[in-house]
């Protein structure tokens, strides 16, 4: 079975980031996770290891409390039909 790390960015419509150190919060819209698809970054798990916190001085991905909620493409066609 597939996991979410395993889908690829073109599935996503969106992604929500939290930093749980500062508090920042951004949406990652399709047009970021299309600039991310054109420089090499092809599936989520790929994603989720190069998202920072803008505000945050950058730090190892280790080291880095985000919290990631990712709306992918079928999410949404499941939730406006019912």
């Amino acid at each position: 079975m597939r996991t979410d790390g395993d889908r690829l960015v073109v599935e996503l419509s969106s992604v929500y980031v939290a930093c749980d150190d500062c508090g920042h919060s951004r949406v990652l819209r399709l047009d970021n996770l299309k600039r991310a698809t054109s420089l090499g970054v092809h599936s989520y798990r790929d994603l989720a290891r190069k998202v920072r916190c803008s505000q945050c001085p950058p730090m190892p991905p280790s080291q880095r409390n985000l919290t990631l909620r990712p709306t992918w493409f079928c999410d949404e066609m499941i939730q406006t039909s019912a």
